[in-house]
């Protein structure tokens, strides 16, 4: 869509950050357009999740919700974070015997989460067992906020950023 009519700072915005998933909340009423940029900025912050468990929770939620365009950008943040690529591996498919008891818990609690709505009472109880109260609030607005993300990836079929990566953080700093 054109953007070259949207308001001055919507604009800004977009030249801060000019990743096509941006382009297309650009399109939403100021309110929102702000709310899920404030939302987006939020999650991103070390002290929200720590960058590893965050990734995680992303890269679940986008190869449940088949995201090609989340994929391409968290891979290579998750890579950055420190998940390795036996992480990355059981990650994508789903078999998390392998992980660590609290990057498998959380893994497992996001595929319920997302798949059912609610996780089955052992999943809760495990994570409870492993995360703060606020880890695990902070951890289902996380798997909505990306699952959002992902349905309005798919709904408006937006293209990969070519340079995404130069646009987000790559490391821990």
């Amino acid at each position: 869509p054109d953007v070259s009519n949207l308001p001055e700072v919507k604009q800004k915005t977009l030249a801060a950050v000019p990743l096509n998933i941006v382009r297309i909340c650009a399109h939403a009423s100021l309110p929102l357009f702000e709310a899920q940029g404030q939302l987006g900025r939020a999650v991103a912050m070390p002290e929200v999740l720590e960058p590893r468990l965050r990734e995680a929770v992303i890269l679940r939620v986008a190869h449940l919700s088949g995201s090609d365009y989340e994929l391409h950008h968290h891979i290579p943040l998750g890579r950055a974070a420190g998940l390795t690529e036996a992480e990355l591996a059981a990650l994508a498919s789903g078999s998390y015997a392998r992980l660590d008891a609290l990057l498998a818990a959380i893994a497992q609690f996001t595929d319920e989460v997302v798949t059912q709505l609610t996780p089955a009472d052992a999943t809760l109880a495990r994570l409870r067992k492993l995360v703060s109260d606020e880890i695990l609030v902070n951890i289902v607005l996380t798997i909505g906020c990306y699952m959002s993300i992902a349905r309005l990836a798919a709904v408006t079929g937006i293209e990969r950023d070519v340079d995404a990566l130069a646009h987000l953080p790559t490391s821990l700093d």
